[in-house]
């Protein structure tokens, strides 16, 4: 039998979340922005800190980074395209549906692409 205590806990608490990463894919002339001490790179610094605001007051941010352009080393095949991995926020949230919803409000849903992952539980990591 389940303690009526911890049954109101149960369902008081909010759903479970799953984490996800947000895989941020912008074109050069975006990547670019993060090296203008202008007001085009300020504003480009800026949206990206307005989304981690906002992700973090509502309480899904993991974590991210904003990652160097280019590998410092390849393993195997890498495929090329227009568009350069620049970075990933990892979030907590309760299904695909919001992981979508938080990556169509990041700065480069509109001028490159998001790829939302969901994770794999490694065993014994």
């Amino acid at each position: 039998m389940i303690h009526p205590c911890l049954l109101l806990l149960f369902l008081a608490s909010p759903a479970l979340a799953e984490p996800f990463v947000l895989l941020i894919h912008e074109t050069p002339d975006q990547i670019a922005l993060r090296g203008d001490t202008g007001p085009d790179g300020a504003t480009y610094w800026a949206a990206y800190a307005d989304w981690g605001k906002q992700a973090a007051d509502a309480g899904v941010m993991r974590g991210g980074a904003a990652m160097v352009p280019v590998p410092v080393a390849t393993l195997g095949r890498l495929d090329s395209s227009t568009l350069i991995l620049g970075g990933f926020f990892q979030i907590d949230v309760p299904d695909v549906a919001t992981a979508e919803s938080w990556a169509a409000r990041l700065p480069a849903a509109t001028t490159g692409a998001i790829d939302v992952r969901a994770t794999v539980p490694a065993p014994g990591m």
